[in-house]
């Protein structure tokens, strides 16, 4: 897996503490066979486990795989201006595939 991370989301990550969670999930509430979306936060997920340490310029990226699946290239970008935050993309897409 190959992880590629924006300078404005390195930057980001930096002040809030230098570690980002990275995770794909389903929406609790919802039908059967809805995809997975991705998931990034830069405080640890209370209710999951099962982290594993990528480490990227300064940055340290904690990634869950699903059913220990990875994704080709691991995207973590910024998006927003007012508020920004960091989001993480499975080979370009929000949807884990």
């Amino acid at each position: 897996m190959r992880v590629e991370v924006s300078p404005g989301a390195v930057g980001l990550v930096r002040e809030l503490g230098g570690r980002l969670w990275v995770w794909a999930a389903r929406p609790r509430v919802c039908c059967w066979g809805t995809p997975a979306y991705m998931h990034a936060a830069t405080e640890r997920p209370p209710d999951l486990s099962g982290f594993g340490l990528v480490s990227h310029a300064g940055v340290e990226i904690w990634f869950r795989a699903p059913a220990g699946r990875v994704p080709d290239v691991l995207e973590i970008g910024l998006r927003g201006r007012r508020r920004p935050r960091v989001e993480a993309y499975w080979d370009g897409c929000r949807i884990a595939l």
